[in-house]
């Protein structure tokens, strides 16, 4: 009997393409990974609690919500809601201009810039700003009018002290 061994180790529990895994697997998971996310903030409630009594929060419920010890149904029932709607507002224009402008180029292609216009613009000769085209790294050396001169080219770039 002749069995291979694979150099190669692999873990069942790691997905390589989630994608080929069927819709319904991924979304019931993903619920799965929202309730633990919910579970997990639920158990630093209380120190989210500790932490907004003692900046005061106490204090901005009583002014928010319980006017003259008494509770405004109106301001306890607007103020979610509203957050709610701004929240699923925002996150309807994010949605729609992402489906609006999935695969789609918006910038006009530019053409490229000759190395004559780049030596005109750089008040430089050609074969200066055909240097600093065809380089990677290159060190450019100026006149006392901030013009280009010279390029030396494969130079490393100094570091500031």
């Amino acid at each position: 009997m002749n069995t291979v061994k694979s150099t190669r180790r692999f873990d069942s529990r790691l997905i390589q393409k989630p994608r080929q895994q069927p819709r319904l697997q991924r979304t019931a998971w993903g619920f799965v990974t929202i309730a633990f996310w919910a579970f997990y903030f639920y158990l630093w409630a209380p120190l989210v609690t500790l932490i907004s009594w003692l900046l005061g929060g106490r204090m901005a419920w009583a002014q928010l919500y319980e006017q003259k010890q008494t509770v405004d149904p109106f301001v306890v029932i607007a103020l979610p809601v509203m957050l709610v709607c701004c929240a699923a507002l925002l996150i309807a224009w994010a949605e729609y201009n992402r489906m609006r402008f999935t695969g789609k180029e918006r910038r006009l292609p530019h053409d490229d810039v000759t190395r004559e216009e780049m030596a005109h613009d750089l008040g430089a000769s050609v074969a200066v700003a055909a240097s600093l085209a065809d380089g990677k790294s290159v060190t450019l050396h100026m006149d006392e009018h901030a013009r280009p001169v010279r390029v030396t080219a494969g130079a490393l770039a100094v570091a500031y002290r």
